[in-house]
């Protein structure tokens, strides 16, 4: 089953945030939204869960179903239930969803026991992260948007990470799609990389065919087709 997105447009106070931006996602795979701050991948994940209402355009996943429905997303910044502690708040979840998702591999990695007796409100940007990135899979939804989920993870976490999408993906056939400006070691996760700039769909393709179309690039692997398209670096601006 695909996810399909045709000519999705959304602007804010007349500002073109989303230009006629359009791509299909496939059942069993992880793609990559790459693009510097303010180019659209948050507003296009957010359209995709339902949190914003797009101005135009279609989206479809299952007929006779909002797309919404079947989404998951994890924020980068989690700040609800500020007076329930973090284990608490895993409970609720697991009570309204009814879910019985095994996820003690996930737990494990992000380590949520050491600091689950801690309030959502005193708790540290990285674990409230944490926090949203299970929940993002208690939830059970076939389609999973992960924003930033690597930020504030060791080396080793994010290498687990990694590890466990990939079983995931494989196991449930979901389709994951995860903003990240962290990628060098990561890019056997993703079956297909889509490049954004100023609200429109630069470039997509495979890791092969975008390194095939681009083969002298001024750094290795996806950093540097990225730099190649856009003329800027992961997280900045060259010069």
């Amino acid at each position: 089953m695909n996810l399909s997105l045709q000519d999705i447009v959304k602007t804010y106070n007349g500002q073109v945030v989303l230009n006629r931006f359009s791509a299909t996602f496939s059942a069993g795979g992880c793609y990559l939204l790459l693009g510097e701050n303010g180019a659209g991948k948050s507003t296009l994940a957010k359209c995709i869960a339902g949190d914003i209402v797009y101005d135009s355009g279609t989206m479809h996943y299952q007929r006779n179903r909002l797309v919404a429905e079947d989404v998951a997303l994890q924020y980068q910044a989690f700040d609800s239930y500020s007076h329930l502690k973090i284990a608490e708040v895993i409970r609720l979840f697991q009570a309204l969803t009814g879910s019985s998702k095994d996820l003690t591999e996930l737990h494990n990695l992000l380590e949520l026991t050491t600091y689950s007796h801690v309030l959502v409100k005193n708790a540290s940007g990285g674990q409230r992260k944490a926090l949203s990135i299970y929940l993002a899979f208690l939830l059970n939804k076939p389609i999973i948007l992960l924003d930033e989920p690597f930020a504030d993870l060791d080396l080793m976490k994010k290498k687990q990470l990694a590890s466990f999408l990939k079983k995931e993906i494989k196991q449930s056939q979901c389709i994951i799609i995860v903003i990240s400006h962290e990628v060098a070691g990561f890019e056997s996760l993703f079956d297909a990389i889509y490049i954004l700039q100023n609200g429109q769909l630069a470039d997509f393709g495979t890791l092969n065919v975008l390194e095939e179309k681009y083969p002298n690039p001024m750094f290795k692997g996806i950093e540097g087709i990225y730099f190649e398209i856009t003329g800027k670096v992961l997280g900045g601006r060259v010069g």
